[in-house]
């Protein structure tokens, strides 16, 4: 995807670097927010890489589950399944869906924690269904009866989510509606100027606008600093999965999560992924697998399951990135009128993204989010937690 010059217009967004809102940064969350938002308002998103969704959002094992996260994520989740199932016109050709499936596994002394979890679930989800160990092995062929002797929680609802074709169909439907994409272009630094609203400078050029929203992920705080507003904290988490070969068996499975978070498993095309689930502080960087983790990977899989593992086709890292008590941030800085968070997510930012950017929307527009309990939502979400 090539830089679009702010001169050409091509997309139809008026002449000079005037907007009405600045998004910083291209993966899934800034692009969806950017998307909504431009239904309202001109909008130009912006991001540092050559393409839209270069980081997390490229890297995420992508599944709409209502039982993974915190609780608050889960909600979202829910309240975003609705564009899944019935995306906009013309938003995409595919549909953003397919089933999947997703079992929470556990040896024999997870099953009291598996029942707590089936308990805590079902108000939210109530197709969950408690599995007991033998119907868990008929779900999953080939796994060891020690790896799943406390049974299962099943989420039959979990669906495998399109990202490619989600955050093109937002990226595109930007410049549809008449706003601008600039990739290749890193926002140095931003100064509130008062009743002129924010301007930001990218290498050369200024862009004047009464927002900034910063969908920076990891990136989050590094960019609030540029902008002079106070950081809250963010910490970005490594973590890493592989692609093995597998037999054809394995390819009915759902994703399968271990309750202890020692593993989890998912069936890819030709192959299976695997990934140690693990959570390493990282700074905020082009996150690499380490070959330990790898390592880890591989001997969990061989624990759990009798699949063979020779190996490794393609090994990759991204990074999850938290607030300090996990809950995404979504709001304006009570101390910076304008500038507002949309970080946090958690490595749940692509299952969220349509109801974070709705919600965004309300907040900045006052146009109808369209969702249930947007004020409970949104006192949960806010940055003012931070303050």
């Amino acid at each position: 995807m090539q830089p679009t010059a702010l001169s050409e217009r091509s997309s139809g967004a008026p002449a000079g670097d005037t907007f009405d809102v600045v998004v910083i940064g291209a993966g899934i969350a800034g692009a969806a927010a950017a998307w909504s938002l431009a239904e309202h308002l001109r909008v130009v998103l912006v991001e540092r890489e050559s393409a839209p969704g270069v980081h997390a959002t490229g890297r995420s094992a992508s599944v709409l589950s209502e039982t993974s996260g915190h609780p608050v994520v889960c909600v979202l989740a829910r309240a975003s399944r609705p564009f899944f199932e019935r995306p906009p016109d013309a938003f995409c050709e595919t549909p953003l869906l397919t089933a999947r499936g997703l079992a929470w596994v556990g040896q024999g002394d997870d099953a009291d924690v598996l029942d707590a979890f089936a308990e805590s679930a079902r108000p939210l989800t109530p197709t969950v269904r408690r599995l007991s160990p033998q119907a868990t092995l008929e779900l999953l062929p080939g796994f060891r009866p020690v790896a799943v002797a406390g049974g299962a929680v099943y989420e039959p609802d979990a669906m495998s989510i399109d990202t490619a074709a989600m955050l093109q169909g937002f990226v595109a439907g930007t410049r549809r509606r008449g706003s601008v994409v600039l990739t290749t272009s890193e926002a140095i630094s931003a100064v509130n100027v008062g009743s002129s609203g924010w301007v930001t400078t990218i290498g050369e050029r200024t862009l004047t606008s009464t927002h900034i929203v910063n969908a920076a992920g990891a990136w989050g705080d590094i960019v609030a600093e540029r902008c002079g507003v106070a950081p809250i904290g963010l910490q970005p988490l490594r973590r890493t999965a592989a692609i093995v070969p597998a037999p054809d068996w394995v390819g009915g499975w759902p994703l399968v999560m271990d309750i202890a978070g020692r593993y989890y498993v998912e069936p890819e095309a030709g192959g299976l992924l695997v990934s140690p689930a693990d959570e390493t502080a990282s700074e905020p960087c082009d996150a690499r697998p380490d070959e330990i983790d790898v390592a880890i990977a591989l001997d969990q899989l061989a624990a759990a399951t009798e699949v063979p593992v020779r190996s490794v086709r393609r090994a990759w890292a991204g990074l999850r990135t938290f607030a300090p008590d996990r809950v995404p941030v979504l709001g304006e800085d009570p101390g910076a009128a304008g500038f507002w968070w949309l970080v946090g997510q958690g490595g749940a930012g692509i299952k969220t993204a349509p109801a974070m950017a709705a919600l965004l929307t309300a907040q900045l527009t006052g146009a109808d989010a369209g969702l249930d309990d947007i004020g409970g939502l949104s006192r949960q979400l806010t940055p003012q937690r931070f303050r």
